[in-house]
């Protein structure tokens, strides 16, 4: 595990007491940066970035032979969150320091060669500004532009639907597969108020379709099916700090939500993702993770509880554990014929826990 130096700690961490002595110090850190993954039989696990580098990582999305993904944390005056590349190797590169942009505490995803000029280009959802109050302020798209030195701009601010119902709480991003019902626009999901807006290259952000969270749950994250005929969202109910239960929901190209699930479980589901053929007897399986107990304020010198899981979902519509031991996973990508997880541990913006404490995990067969 990687050694953190309280120099750089103290730079995100207020403590209203002394600094404690060295071996203090390195227990205390120990024992929040502590991981312990329990991979089920048929199944490995490894630590690729293990705590000590990113604070809290969440979507992942490959590029060119390594995964891009947004940090959200290391606040920097008004700015906060960076983009990295994750190698297979688990070697990190900052591509976007946190000095440039608003915080990335959402998805983001690239464009496709059709979008207008902007193909290659990110797309991501944003807070308008740093701090947990700005959660249910109108989120942002900012742009950044790989080609212009990771140059971030604004590209529009997602509607409000009324003055009650603000786009805040920015969970997930994603363009839709080219030659779909979908295609020519990213899809983003605001939480807050239970929308999923549309975001064009002409600039016009709009509501696509909006959840009943009182039928449906509130929507987290998406994935477009294999067939690219329907949207499928993960879905929270009774909220994120109160979840007593979840499901992925279809959304079809009109903006209709079917009322039949295609999973439903009993905790908060957040990312998810459809195994590829290369997975062992897995492949065109559901693979979710299951955030367990999301702890909001997060205890500052002690480890969060240990209950994140990743499940498989078999074509029956059961849940089997895959990996256990896990945080408060919230990203999940296949990467080839591998898993990559994202787990924030102690939240960065939201639960004032402000450490390098994240991770990722690599899944595998045996």
């Amino acid at each position: 595990m990687k050694t953190i130096n309280w120099a750089v700690c103290a730079t995100c961490v207020m403590l209203s007491i002394a600094a404690p002595a060295d071996d203090e110090l390195s227990d205390l850190l120990a024992n929040v940066m502590a991981v312990d993954i329990k991979p089920a039989a048929g199944f490995t696990a490894r630590l690729l970035v293990p705590p000590g580098e990113l604070y809290d990582p969440l979507v992942m999305h490959e590029m060119d032979g390594v995964v891009w993904l947004n940090d959200d944390g290391k606040i920097n005056g008004d700015k906060g969150s960076r983009m990295i590349s994750v190698a297979a190797d688990g070697r990190v590169t900052v591509l976007v320091e946190a000095d440039k942009m608003k915080p990335i505490s959402a998805g983001f995803d690239i464009a496709p060669t059709n979008f207008g000029a902007y193909g290659g280009q990110i797309f991501a959802l944003s807070q308008p500004k740093v701090g947990s109050k700005n959660q249910v302020e109108n989120y942002l798209i900012q742009r950044i532009a790989p080609h212009e030195d990771y140059a971030v701009s604004v590209f529009c601010t997602l509607p409000a639907l009324d003055a009650e119902r603000v786009s805040g709480t920015g969970v997930d991003a994603a363009f839709a597969p080219p030659g779909s019902p979908f295609a020519g626009a990213m899809y983003a999901v605001t939480s807050s108020n239970g929308t999923i807006y549309t975001v064009k290259a002409d600039g016009r952000c709009a509501p696509f379709a909006t959840f009943d969270t009182e039928q449906h749950g509130s929507p987290l994250y998406l994935r477009f099916a294999p067939d690219g005929q329907s949207l499928l969202v993960s879905v929270v109910r009774g909220g994120l700090y109160n979840a007593r239960g979840g499901a992925v929901l279809r959304v079809l190209p009109d903006g209709t939500i079917a009322e039949q699930a295609v999973v439903e479980g009993g905790t908060m589901l957040g990312g998810f993702d459809i195994a590829p053929q290369g997975f062992g007897d897995y492949a065109g399986q559901l693979f979710v993770v299951d955030v367990g107990s999301f702890e909001i304020p997060v205890p500052l010198g002690q480890a969060l509880r240990a209950d994140g899981k990743v499940y498989r979902v078999d074509h029956e519509g059961k849940f089997h554990v895959v990996v256990d031991g896990l945080i408060n996973p919230w990203g999940l990508r296949f990467v080839g014929n591998r898993l990559w997880v994202s787990d924030i541990n102690g939240d960065f913006i939201y639960g004032k826990r402000e450490l390098p404490d994240g991770f990722i995990v690599e899944i595998g067969v045996k």
